[in-house]
């Protein structure tokens, strides 16, 4: 079974993402007081490789999130 569904987000067993600057920047924030072209411009600064999955999830879940 999938960790998430199509708009929520789940973080995998084991997963090293809490300790992640860009986890760390958001987790401590307000879906209200991030801003999205923040959001935007730090997934355009990942480089597109598995081992970057997990926060790219996580911000894109962010993305999505705060659009609602």
């Amino acid at each position: 079974m999938p960790n998430g569904y199509p708009i929520n987000w789940a973080l995998p067993a084991g997963s090293k993402l809490p300790k992640h600057p860009m986890y760390i920047k958001y987790s401590s924030s307000t879906f209200a007081a991030i801003n999205p072209a923040d959001v935007k411009q730090d997934l355009d600064g990942i480089m597109a490789t598995a081992g970057n999955a997990e926060i790219v999830a996580y911000l894109s879940w962010l993305s999505r999130v705060i659009a609602l």
